[in-house]
């Protein structure tokens, strides 16, 4: 009895870790930024290289699920998961993989456009 209980938790416990280990991982390179009122108004647009590489440096990571990987292929954007910066939208297209970070603060929206790359292991 004491080996079937064993089994069963060894087994659980590997099949948790499969839910939630990842597939692959992302890495975006954003190259500009456009701030716009919530009432829809453009405020301006950022696209000084060293800015954008002040604020995300290498870029910005994130850990993807093995069921977000499907949705590049249907080529509508999606939220691939939030960070501390806002949330980052991916769509896959024939250029590549397009990257999106958009955070709301107060009444303006900042959206930051990019490209990235997607890393399998």
């Amino acid at each position: 009895m004491i080996k079937k209980i064993s089994f069963a938790v060894a087994f659980l416990g590997s099949m948790a870790s499969a839910n939630s280990a990842t597939a692959a991982s992302v890495n975006c390179s954003f190259m500009t930024e456009t701030v716009i009122s919530k009432s829809g108004e453009w405020v301006k647009t950022e696209t000084d290289f060293m800015k954008m590489l002040e604020l995300f440096g290498d870029g910005l990571k994130l850990n993807l699920e093995s069921s977000l990987l499907g949705k590049l292929d249907s080529k509508q954007p999606f939220l691939a998961g939030k960070v501390n910066r806002g949330s980052v939208y991916l769509m896959g297209s024939e250029i590549g993989v397009q990257g999106k970070l958009i955070n709301v603060t107060d009444d303006q929206i900042a959206i930051y456009d990019g490209m990235c790359q997607v890393g399998f292991g």
